[in-house]
């Protein structure tokens, strides 16, 4: 039975690392207002990924920011139990439609009411969790020799179209000095890495990249944009004059957009 929260209180908005992404509470509840554009545009994981997720024959999944049920979806599929934490209403409404049980909370606050898991994921979610909590709490709801695996999805542009992207944001967004869709930084990576690595809760910790390829048209290339929040958090007039700048740069590429993907993935057992 899914069960709903109507307050919810953030460890983010008092974390001691103040200046990281997950302290960052408007972008991070700022999702529910594209939840169905969410679901539609943004890609779900490769199939690799999920064989990896399921080879030890997990019967009992969680699914952290589980959003509308990108990473749930397919590991039900599989025959995986999932329950998903997820803070915005929105996007939990969307992961019901589609069958998954969610319980709506912050993952800090969210009560595991005893129960544990073989299987914890957290896909394009785990910046918005609170490095220290986070796994630790992880720890306590997975069952001995479980997984733990975040990951994120990554565009690897062409150099040139990445050059003239960051420039669009550059002129119209000076805030920022590249846009959203750059390539994983190593330096991410090595953060959440040692942030794991310092919990002191997980016996082996390994890093594994998977590549694929998509084609978009202009059209639905610029809806996924639109469901980035560092793009929904923008006035309406200063995301009008980015996204006709955006769109003029990918039209003049011949109207298709083919997407190098890589997910980069964390993976993360506790002793047996």
């Amino acid at each position: 039975m899914t069960r709903r929260s109507s307050e919810f209180d953030f460890i983010g908005d008092v974390a001691s690392n103040t200046d990281a992404v997950h302290s960052d509470r408007r972008r991070a509840r700022s999702f529910g207002s594209i939840a169905s554009d969410y679901d539609r545009y943004r890609p779900s994981y490769p199939d690799e990924l999920i064989a990896d997720l399921v080879v030890f024959n997990p019967t009992r999944a969680l699914d952290i920011a589980c959003g509308t049920g990108k990473v749930a979806v397919p590991l039900v599929a599989c025959g995986v139990a999932v329950l998903g934490v997820e803070v915005d209403p929105k996007m939990a409404a969307v992961a019901e439609s589609h069958g998954i049980f969610v319980d709506v909370s912050s993952f800090e606050d969210w009560d595991a009411e005893g129960r544990t898991f073989d299987l914890v994921t957290c896909g394009q979610g785990w910046h918005w969790i609170d490095p220290v909590a986070g796994p630790r709490k992880v720890a306590e709801v997975l069952n001995p020799g479980g997984t733990f695996a975040l990951f994120w999805n990554y565009d690897d542009m062409d150099v040139d179209l990445q050059r003239a992207i960051d420039d669009a944001y550059r002129a119209h967004v000076p805030s920022m000095d590249s846009s959203p869709y750059a390539r994983f930084d190593n330096s991410e990576g090595d953060r959440y890495l040692s942030d794991l690595r310092a919990a002191k809760v997980f016996d082996e910790i390994e890093v594994k990249r998977y590549r694929w390829e998509r084609t978009y048209s202009v059209d639905e290339w610029m809806h996924r944009a639109a469901t980035h929040s560092a793009n929904i958090v923008l006035s309406d007039d200063v995301r009008a004059r980015l996204f006709d700048a955006l769109r003029k740069i990918l039209d003049s590429r011949g109207g298709l957009v083919d997407a190098h993907f890589g997910t980069y993935t964390i993976f993360a057992r506790t002793k047996e």
